[in-house]
């Protein structure tokens, strides 16, 4: 609820300052500011590069429509911000792409494109934005103060597709966590073979419940901070799959996956976890299931090379089948720093909280290594099954199960 009133506020204040009552503005000649109320359609062939003078806001009737090759050149800490129902629909082609860019090519000169709509029109394809992130906005979650050059708020709704986002000030794109690509009931697809490079922060900034929005189609590389970083806090993981991406994840907060759902990670991919953070199956029904390979093991690591530096992965009173780690590494956990409340520390905790009669595990073919503690601890009741483990310097001992 907090979320959501303060960008209710943010976006008040938004239209406020695009004219008198929020009106005024919109297309003079190749100019371009204010409110756009009603259906604008910008093409090249009448003004090539649009000039945004001031900020540009697509009202709750509003749709602004771009054509293939189009410019818009933003002047400095100008934006463009889609509200309500209002609609932005910029699609272009590989050969005659769509730009939004900066009057000067220095990151930062502008402030992005700032989605708060949730209308299911709102799309960018073949779209290149460049040189943004100038406004410093708040997170009240795990990414506090930040930069974006796209941005999704809070409900908001947009499919992105072949389009490049770089020299961003701050992030590539930003995501709330009761923000949709697309739509959430089939996102497949609706955030793929996007090139999110050469930024100053992480290409993209998504909360945990998001994650399985982003294709494996994408490119992430070439960032200040390589990384997809995922905060936490907000919501459980619902049943997704975490695909195998061009960087890896940086963990920022402890999250815990959904009772009920299975938290799939394809094989090759990296995790790399903040200090205490952590990953967590919560309840009965809850899974992790990390089955890597022999040529594209899963790797779960610290940020820094830290024994305890973060609080491994637990299983908490998850008596599910699915809960696998196969071909995995496991390394530099047991922090006791954590909510997680486990009865030990460790790489991988199986505890019991009382709710289930028994908790399952397998692990096989993987190596547990440079734990503050234990390298797996689980709990009396559990059924595990573990083989072909390698133990290496973990404080503790290798494996213990808790009387």
């Amino acid at each position: 609820m907090r979320r959501r009133m303060i960008w209710a506020g943010f976006a008040a204040l938004l239209l406020a300052a695009c004219g008198p009552s929020g009106s005024g503005g919109g297309l003079a000649g190749c100019d371009l500011s204010g409110s756009i109320d009603a259906t604008q359609i910008l093409d090249p062939a009448n003004c090539n590069p649009y000039h945004v003078t001031g900020d540009l806001t697509v009202t709750d009737s509003g749709r602004l429509e771009i054509k293939p090759g189009t410019t818009l050149e933003f002047a400095q800490d100008t934006g463009l911000y889609v509200q309500d129902h209002g609609a932005l629909v910029a699609v272009g082609t590989a050969s005659d792409k769509i730009v939004f860019t900066g009057a000067s090519k220095v990151r930062g000169y502008w402030k992005g494109v700032i989605v708060g709509g949730n209308s299911f029109d709102n799309e960018l394809k073949y779209v290149e934005i460049e040189y943004a992130g100038a406004d410093e906005r708040w997170d009240p979650g795990a990414f506090a103060s930040y930069r974006a050059a796209v941005e999704l708020g809070e409900d908001a709704r947009l499919k992105m597709t072949d389009s490049l986002v770089r020299e961003s000030a701050g992030y590539g794109v930003f995501m709330a966590n009761d923000a949709y690509f697309g739509s959430d009931n089939d996102p497949d697809g609706d955030f793929a073979r996007n090139t999110i490079t050469a930024n100053a922060n992480c290409p993209v900034a998504i909360y945990e419940n998001k994650v399985g929005h982003l294709d494996a189609s994408n490119d992430f590389t070439g960032n200040d901070e390589d990384f997809v970083c995922v905060g936490g806090g907000y919501e459980f993981v619902p049943e997704q799959t975490w695909q195998h991406l061009t960087v890896p994840y940086l963990i920022l907060d402890q999250i815990s996956v959904a009772d009920g759902a299975t938290l799939t990670i394809a094989p090759g991919t990296t995790l790399i976890f903040d200090q205490d953070a952590g990953l967590e199956a919560y309840g009965q029904a809850s899974a992790i299931r990390a089955e890597g390979t022999t040529s594209e093991p899963i790797t779960f690591t610290a940020k820094q090379h830290v024994k305890g530096y973060w609080a491994g992965l637990h299983f908490n009173d998850s008596n599910n089948a699915n809960n696998v780690l196969r071909y995995v590494v496991v390394e530099y956990g047991g922090s006791t720093n954590t909510f997680l409340g486990a009865d030990d520390y460790g790489n991988i905790v199986v505890s019991s909280a009382g709710n289930a009669s028994q908790q399952q595990i397998t692990i096989e073919d993987s190596t547990i290594q440079y734990s503050a503690s234990w390298g797996i601890s689980v709990a009396q009741e559990t059924i595990f099954t573990i083989n072909g483990v390698s133990y290496n310097d973990n404080t503790s001992g290798g494996f213990r199960q808790r009387p």
